[in-house]
């Protein structure tokens, strides 16, 4: 059960990916990142 949840996780993250055009871990963590420090900017 566990493993099947894990796996539509990765699919999700991946469909994600690909509209985001994000390839790896390293570039969603940049995007959050980025993401992050503008909304502490702004407040």
């Amino acid at each position: 059960l566990l493993d099947r949840n894990i796996k539509t996780i990765s699919t999700q993250k991946r469909s994600a990916y690909k509209k985001m055009d994000i390839t790896t871990d390293v570039e969603l963590i940049h995007l959050m990142l980025n993401e992050f420090y503008i909304s502490v900017d702004i407040t």
